[in-house]
């Protein structure tokens, strides 16, 4: 197994965590305010 640059892992890791972050955000807002536009507004763009 080829071992991956741990510059390129942190990388890798934060933008996951990054998009993992903003769907959370996104579904938290759906499941209250049930609104799917105005969520995506707030959370997304």
């Amino acid at each position: 197994m080829k071992k991956i640059n741990p510059v390129i892992l942190v990388v890798i890791i934060l933008v996951g965590g990054f998009c993992a972050f903003k769907i959370m955000s996104f579904l938290g807002c759906y499941v209250r305010i049930e609104d799917f536009d105005e969520c995506r507004k707030l959370t997304v763009w």
